[in-house]
Order: structure tokens, then C-alpha cells, then sequence
């Protein structure tokens, strides 16, 4: 009974907060980020064309919006224009699969010994990290995404305990779901089939069924790859890759030159990749000049990269939630016209931040936020230092979420953090009641 009641009054609470954002959604009406308009373009060409394109096909073909998104998300769209209901509609749906995630989560923490008289604390470290509410309320995958990382989590740390198939099954399952959302998980099926051979290896039975669900998930990748060949003559999973290449050291060129230095050098090899009439040699271009870019300012770049990667850690939301509000426009943000917060904080002058607080009152949300992630990676270390878990588990749950964090790095902003962000403040939470537990059993000794 105590149980039951205890799991009503969190949903109540986290409905309550979905329910929110929902409103706001229907009020501000900011429902879009930079990305979301490829994605419905793209699930209208599958509607009316069955063309899986994000492009406007009133214009000439570009074989990068072929491949630009992945196509279950666009998919996703294309069920409720079929059905003829709108972006809000889908927000609805988003909203009740947040809500969701979030009941799976705090139900994957029982398998850390995890108690609902905690949920107080849950319930704090989940309700504080907006851009979940943000991006249930925008036409986005991230929320979808957040599903499959979960479903994987749960069931990768049954494998490493249990070694039993179903799991490794599942896994595959969840992952292929997952890298056809965002391709943010192509890179993992290699990691995924370490995991499991791993698996499989301390099991020492069934090699051949843990060998097939080791590498199924990077049998549809090849298999995608070789679609995209097909369509656009290059082997590849998405076109974003190449962007990225270069992209990443853009973000490395303005934190060593500046801001507009930066962009006269984003905008000089655009022009260059946009000279070639091939989509294979334009690709090629990026890709390579990209990694040889990297290559050639290799030290300090991994130092930039990894301090980037570390900020993950620390993200607030604040430009997802002015653009949410109606606070901040795509415009300015991508014409960088709008100053950060962290800039302001960095100059040191209390009335230029006094000003920018009154300007932008989410200013005062962000740093209530940036304490709240300072807590969960205060618990997530407590956890890898204090939880009595094994210490292969430790070891997953700390490379797991790494992974995205490393993988983000000079790109990195809230909405990236959202797949791992309820793993976060679940283990957080285990990992401070371990540590009030390893301090009583000190104190009783």
C-alpha cells in the first residue's frame, strides 16, 4: 500500500510538471529549434512522396539531405500528419513518453537498491533539469532517443550480472532503435559488441546467439550505409558526419581566434565544399579537412575537446528555455547576437550581470540548475566510490555515460546530456544514500 502510494504521488508530480510546460508550449507557441524543420519537412516528403529527403523538393536535390536524418524520427512525425493532427499532438504524445521515461527510470534504480522514501530527492534532481520538460515540448527526437538509452542501459547492466541472452537481445533491439533516431549511436555498435562478446565470454555458452546479437546492431548500420550508396554514391550512415568534421574544429578556431575569425574560416570552406559539383567529393573534402585540421593541432585540441566535454556535465538549458519562452529567436542564435551568460559571469562585472539577469530572468533558473548538476556529479562519484555494486557495473554505468559526453565534446548543450540525464540523477541519488549509509555504519563501528 505505502508502495503504491508512493509511486502515485511521483507521477502526480512529474505529470504535474509536463502538464506545465504543456501550457507554456501552447502559450509562447516556441515549439521548434534549428533542426525541427527538416525533420516534419522530411516526414511530409515520406507523407505525400514516400521520399525520405529533408529538403524542399520545390528546389534542386541535394544528396546531403538524403541522409542528414535519420529517418524513425521523421517517421514518427509522418503517423499523425497521416492522421491528419498537428505538432501539438505530437507534443502529447512527447509528454506522456517523458513521463514514461521517467517511471522507467526510478524502476531501473531498484536494481541499485534503490528506496521510494528517496523520492524526495529523485524528484528534485529530475524536476531541475528543464530542458526535459523543454524538449518534450518540441518537435525534436531527443525525447524518443532518451527511451531506447534507458531501454539499453537497463538492460546492459542485467547482462553484465545475469549473462543471459534475452538481454543482449534487447539491448540490440533498443540500440538499432536508438542510432535511427540521432545517429549520436552509430559509433556505440562497436562498443555494444564488445559488451556483449564480453558477456558472452564470461558466460562461456551460446557463442553463436551472443555472436548475432553482438553484431546485428552494426549489420543494420552497414546495411543503411550501403541504402545511402545506393541513393547518393557514398557509403556512408549520415551527412552530418562530414559537417561535424569540420564543425568541431570551428568551435576550437573560436575559442583560440575569436568568434568572427571563426566564422570568416566556417564560411571560406563552406564555399569551397559548395564549388564541388559531386556530393562524394564534397564529402570527402569535409571529412578529411576536418580530421587533418584536428590532426595538426592535436594536443592542444584534445585538451579543448575535453574540457568541452566536461562542461556536458554542467549544462543548464537556459538558451533551450529562451528559445522555449519566445526569449531568445533562431536568428539570434545562430547569428550569435545574443550574449551568454557564462561570457557575462566571466567578465566580472556585477552590473553587466544585474543587467542580464533582468533581461534574461532565466539567468537566475540556470544557476539553480548548474548547482542541481553540481549535486548529481557529486552523487554520481559517491556512487562509483561508495554504492556496493560491483565494480564492473561501475565501470559500464561511468564509460556509459562518458560516452556521450566525449562523443558531444565542443558541440555540446543540454539537449545532449538528455539521454544519460535520468541515468544521472538516479545514480546520484543511490550514490549519496550509499554514502549516508557507509558514514552511519562508520559512526555505529
Amino acid at each position: 500500500m505505502k508502495q503504491r502510494r508512493a509511486d502515485l504521488i511521483f507521477i502526480a508530480v512529474i505529470a504535474l510538471a509536463h502538464v506545465v510546460f504543456y501550457l507554456l508550449a501552447l502559450h509562447y507557441r516556441s515549439i521548434f529549434n534549428g533542426d525541427s524543420f527538416e525533420y516534419i519537412q522530411e516526414a511530409y516528403n515520406i507523407k505525400d512522396h514516400f521520399f525520405f529527403y529533408s529538403g524542399n523538393l520545390s528546389l534542386p536535390i541535394k544528396a546531403e539531405d538524403m541522409t542528414l536524418r535519420t529517418p524513425l524520427y521523421p517517421l514518427f512525425l509522418c503517423c499523425f500528419y497521416m492522421l491528419h493532427l498537428g505538432n501539438y499532438a505530437v507534443l502529447l504524445v512527447q509528454n506522456v513518453i517523458s513521463v514514461f521515461n521517467m517511471v522507467y527510470a526510478r524502476k531501473l534504480l531498484s536494481l541499485f537498491g534503490y528506496r521510494v522514501k528517496y523520492d524526495w530527492l529523485l524528484l528534485l534532481l529530475v524536476v531541475f533539469f528543464p530542458s526535459q520538460f523543454v524538449y518534450a515540448n518540441t518537435i525534436a527526437p531527443d525525447l524518443l532517443l532518451q527511451t531506447f538509452v534507458l531501454i539499453y542501459f537497463g538492460h546492459a547492466v542485467l547482462l553484465l550480472r545475469e549473462y543471459r541472452l534475452k538481454h543482449a537481445a534487447v539491448m540490440s533491439a533498443a540500440l538499432i532503435i536508438g542510432l535511427f533516431i540521432k545517429p549520436v549511436l552509430y559509433p556505440f555498435t562497436f562498443i555494444h559488441l564488445f559488451i556483449v562478446l564480453f558477456a558472452c565470454a564470461k558466460k562461456r555458452r551460446t557463442v553463436a546467439r551472443f555472436f548475432v546479437a553482438a553484431l546485428v546492431p552494426l549489420l543494420f548500420v552497414l546495411g543503411y550505409n550501403y541504402a545511402n550508396y545506393q541513393r547518393t554514391g557514398k557509403f556512408h550512415f549520415s551527412s552530418i558526419q562530414s559537417f561535424n568534421a569540420i564543425y568541431y574544429y570551428y568551435n576550437f578556431y573560436a575559442a583560440e581566434h575569436g568568434t568572427d575569425a571563426a566564422k570568416q574560416f566556417l564560411a571560406e570552406e563552406r564555399t569551397k565544399i559548395a564549388a564541388m559539383p559531386q556530393f562524394t567529393d564534397r564529402y570527402d573534402y569535409a571529412n578529411e579537412r576536418g580530421m587533418a585540421l584536428l590532426r595538426k593541432n592535436l594536443v592542444p585540441y584534445i585538451f579543448f575537446h575535453l574540457k568541452k566535454s566536461g562542461q556536458f556535465f554542467f549544462e543548464s538549458g537556459k538558451g533551450e528555455l529562451d528559445l522555449f519562452t519566445g526569449k531568445m529567436t533562431l536568428e539570434n542564435l545562430y547569428q550569435e547576437k545574443t550574449e551568454s551568460f557564462s561570457t557575462v559571469i566571466k567578465s566580472g562585472d556585477a552590473k553587466a550581470a544585474i543587467r542580464y539577469i533582468a533581461t534574461y530572468p532565466s539567468a537566475l533558473l540556470a544557476l539553480i540548475v548548474v548547482f542541481f548538476d553540481t549535486l548529481k556529479i557529486v552523487g554520481f562519484l559517491m556512487f562509483l566510490l561508495y554504492a556496493r555494486q560491483e565494480r564492473l557495473i561501475k565501470i559500464f554505468i561511468a564509460l556509459f555515460v562518458a560516452y556521450f559526453a566525449l562523443i558531444t565534446g565542443p558541440i555540446t548543450n543540454a539537449h545532449y546530456v538528455l539521454p544519460v540525464s535520468l541515468i544521472m540523477a538516479g545514480i546520484a541519488v543511490v550514490g549519496f544514500v550509499s554514502f549516508n549509509r557507509r558514514k552511519n555504519n562508520s559512526i555505529i563501528t
